[in-house]
């Protein structure tokens, strides 16, 4: 059965690309009426699609004010990266013996991220997949729904920090540190990897932001 995606959904995602592209920088301020205009559609599913990004601290609603594109901030990062950190962790800790498929696209990924060099989009886009495909297992689909909404915070940041650093590319090797453990099935070191990648992600990027 074909369905029509509704245009609350449309909107989301249209929007969302352009804050990941840059296209609405960080303290942009953001009108639905003029997103309604440039998008063909009315203002009710703009102002939708607003408020679940505002929920999800893409945007920052302004009492009576409309909403701004929310800022760069190393404390955000700090907390939702130690949220992230935990949640992860847990998710995977929760999951069923990774099988040796989902292993080797795990690593097939790593393969993409390491050949990857200069497009920033695509490096974050590797990225955020490697961990979707890391917890897909875990059986609490709350648990996944709620680290798929979190991954809007950093994926801002990354795309933001792979381009003001320069960096050219992603290093994988906390990611074969966990595979390297999953291969053994051993998931508490695996879990434990992945909360240190976390903490030594969080120190890059508030390093970076405290330049």
């Amino acid at each position: 059965m074909i369905t029509r995606k509704p245009l609350r959904e449309q909107a989301y995602h249209e929007i969302l690309e352009r804050v990941h592209r840059g296209d609405l920088a960080p303290g942009t301020r953001v009108k639905d009426s003029t997103l309604a205009g440039q998008l063909g559609v009315s203002r009710t599913p703009v102002r939708e699609a607003l408020l679940q990004l505002a929920r999800e601290g893409v945007l920052d609603a302004d009492m009576g004010r409309g909403f701004r594109v929310t800022g760069l901030d190393p404390h955000e990062m700090r907390e939702v990266g130690g949220i992230l950190s935990a949640l992860e962790s847990l998710a995977l800790r929760c999951s069923p013996d990774i099988p040796p498929d989902v292993l080797s696209r795990l690593t097939e990924i790593d393969h993409q991220l390491i050949q990857t060099r200069g497009d920033v989009d695509r490096i974050v886009a590797l990225e955020e997949e490697w961990h979707r495909i890391l917890v897909a297992g875990c059986p609490n689909q709350r648990l996944r729904h709620m680290l798929a909404s979190l991954w809007q915070v950093p994926r801002r940041y990354m795309r933001a920090y792979l381009r003001d650093a320069r960096r050219v590319s992603l290093s994988t090797q906390h990611h074969a540190r966990v595979i390297e453990a999953l291969r053994r099935n051993d998931r508490e070191t695996a879990a434990t990897r992945i909360s240190h990648y976390w903490e030594r992600g969080i120190e890059e990027l508030s390093s970076w932001m405290a330049r």
